[in-house]
């Protein structure tokens, strides 16, 4: 019987996720974002450049919106073709123009002081039975 030697390659394929190169979030933002994103940012709060928090671990949306990009750059490391340019575009520069902005999470903070602003958005709760399914 012969056997083909591609045949025998494709069986070696493993249905296995492949490895994260970050363990985690903290990793991808200390030793990638961070050293990645260059930017002059407000040190004294008068709000006219880049705004930043250096405890931004402290600030639920900036957690949920960097672990999202740390997800997502994971997932396009692996296109060596087009994966790092669409995250930099669809990614990248879209969670960092939010996470940056004067009125974004870090509002009232600077990267020598947490000082968090606003409240949860106010909810009203929907009339009973609403959202379940038939």
């Amino acid at each position: 019987m012969d056997i083909d030697i591609a045949d025998e390659a494709n069986n070696d394929v493993t249905d296995e996720e492949p490895r994260l190169y970050y363990a985690n979030v903290e990793q991808f933002v200390t030793q990638m974002l961070a050293q990645q994103y260059r930017r002059p940012v407000d040190l004294a709060g008068r709000g006219n450049t880049f705004t930043w928090c250096s405890r931004w671990w402290l600030h639920a949306e900036a957690v949920s919106r960097l672990t999202a990009l740390w997800r997502a750059w994971e997932a396009s490391r692996l296109d060596p073709t087009t994966g790092m340019i669409v995250w930099w575009r669809d990614h990248a520069d879209a969670t960092m123009r939010v996470l940056f902005a004067q009125d974004g999470p870090f509002a009232g903070c600077t990267p020598r002081e947490h000082k968090p602003t606003g409240i949860p958005l106010p909810l009203t709760p929907p009339p009973a039975g609403l959202f379940e399914l038939d």
